[in-house]
């Protein structure tokens, strides 16, 4: 098998499902119980804790476990949207669902105006984000890491912005984390959200940073667990295996091993005819591209068969049948939308997967029939 969908989620390390098993067998009392077994809990939780906070360069105090990056997503953004400081939400118009999705809804009940900053070419300008940021922007969103090409967005730069204008900042930095070096209060974020299952860990758990000096209401009521930012007794199985994925994710995981997977495959595939879609500044880890003439579906399908695992853009999206619209965004033709392809590596990612991978994406051209102009495809996401 030859693994390469690791941007839509990680095979679990042995570190993270030895912290599971433990927390699900015999470390199973709930932490806020008074007895062994819930001082066991607590220390699992403490360390869980601890770990994911080392990997963002934070204090331990700063992390509130949620139940995914979506639901830290969600509470930032619902928490930090003030329509008394101001008329105007701000993000790209590449996000992930999570932010573009949320802040639609939160402009539709709340009153505000959606302004999405362009990324043609792959990322944001800085120059439009301070045209549009301003004394009337209540609240600034963007990723770190984009979750479909890998380019790295120009987060601390417009996190200076969102101070300069007084308005509050969130970052998502699911796909950033234990990845690229950074710390919340380095990008000044006011909350910034990871998730556990891209690091290794299990599906089922995210964390949220917050600011020391910053009170965001919770989603979730109830106990007061999580300093009263997320009620409900921890899931701590999932949480240990969290708090282990990451300090293990951080130690293996090398930029110049993963560079060099990811050079050796832009090498093969533009020898094969493949367009790589190259962002301005690209986090090695995830590499788009395009196979001109082939539609996706048929490609992975066939790839699938052949062990070879990768997709077509964001799993959280996979299923609509429309393009791509961090594609769309970056302004590519409709024959590479249609013909587009996401790898993304892992410390697990070897050059035996690399070399898999060519000779799938060759017998693809082999076999399956190549199409003309592409046809334009219904339901689009708008850009």
């Amino acid at each position: 098998m030859h693994y390469l969908d690791n941007a839509a989620t990680t095979r679990p390390s042995e570190a993270a499902c030895e912290a599971l098993m433990r927390c699900a067998t015999t470390a199973y009392g709930n932490p806020s119980s008074l007895h062994a077994l819930g001082f066991e809990a607590e220390r699992e939780l403490r360390a869980a804790r601890e770990s994911v906070a080392a990997v963002l360069h934070t204090a331990p105090e700063r992390i509130v476990f949620t139940g995914s990056g979506t639901e830290a997503t969600n509470q930032a953004l619902f928490g930090l949207a003030d329509r008394r400081r101001g008329s105007k939400l701000v993000t790209t118009d590449a996000e992930h669902p999570c932010v573009l999705e949320t802040l639609r809804a939160i402009a539709k009940q709340r009153g505000f105006t959606l302004c999405l900053l362009h990324t043609a070419g792959g990322a944001p300008s800085l120059e439009e984000a301070a045209a549009v940021i301003d004394s009337d922007t209540a609240l600034v969103a963007m990723m770190l890491v984009n979750n479909e090409t890998g380019a790295i967005f120009p987060a601390r730069e417009v996190g200076e912005l969102a101070a300069a204008a007084g308005a509050y900042y969130h970052v998502d930095a699911v796909q950033a984390f234990g990845k690229l070096p950074f710390s919340p209060e380095g990008l000044r974020c006011h909350t910034l959200a990871v998730s556990g299952h891209k690091v290794g860990g299990v599906k089922g758990v995210g964390a949220l940073w917050v600011a020391s000096d910053l009170r965001i209401p919770p989603l979730i009521y109830g106990g007061g667990q999580e300093r009263g930012l997320r009620s409900g007794t921890e899931g701590m199985p999932a949480i240990a295996a969290f708090g282990a994925a990451a300090r293990d994710y951080a130690a293996r995981y090398s930029a110049e091993n993963i560079s060099a997977l990811r050079e050796e495959a832009v090498r093969g595939l533009e020898a094969l005819g493949c367009v790589v879609h190259q962002p301005p500044v690209v986090c090695p880890c995830i590499l788009n591209f395009s196979v001109p003439g082939y539609r996706s579906e048929p490609m992975l399908h066939l790839l699938s068969e052949r062990g070879v695992y990768l997709s077509s853009g964001s799993a959280c999206s996979s299923h609509k049948k429309s393009y791509s619209h961090v594609l769309m965004a970056m302004g590519l033709p409709e024959r590479e939308l249609q013909s587009a392809l996401r790898v993304s590596f892992s410390p697990d990612s070897t050059r035996e997967d690399v070399a898999a991978l060519l000779e799938g994406i060759k017998a693809c051209m082999q076999t399956l029939v190549r199409e003309g102009p592409a046809q334009k495809a219904e339901g689009r996401l708008p850009l």
